[in-house]
């Protein structure tokens, strides 16, 4: 008996379907999986955000590390800092205190 073409076409497209199927998954999974697409381009970007921090930090500690080396090696520094932050003076200086002009009254219409 030699089987009619419909048969024979279904025998063939029932593994062509499998394929097709375990192929969309593939796909699926390479898209959207954790270490997929979306997720390399996610992990680019936080390591490029990254980087970023990592320069931006390197600058500020590399600014921290000169004025440490500066307060403690140059009197001059500390002086600085102790005249401008903590208003210090040194003994038989005096201090001359400018105040801003006061505000002028304002004329009403």
């Amino acid at each position: 008996m030699a089987s009619s073409p419909s048969e024979e076409q279904r025998f063939l497209r029932r593994p062509l379907r499998i394929i097709l199927v375990v192929l969309v998954i593939l796909l699926a999974a390479s898209l959207l999986g954790e270490r997929g697409l979306i997720g390399l381009i996610q992990m680019h970007q936080t390591r490029a955000a990254l980087a970023r921090d990592v320069e931006r930090l390197t600058a500020t500690n590399a600014a921290l590390a000169d004025e440490v080396r500066a307060l403690r090696t140059d009197p001059g520094r500390i002086e600085a800092i102790a005249r401008e932050e903590l208003g210090l003076v040194k003994p038989g200086e005096q201090v001359y205190e400018f105040r801003g002009a006061p505000p002028s009254p304002s004329k009403g219409p």
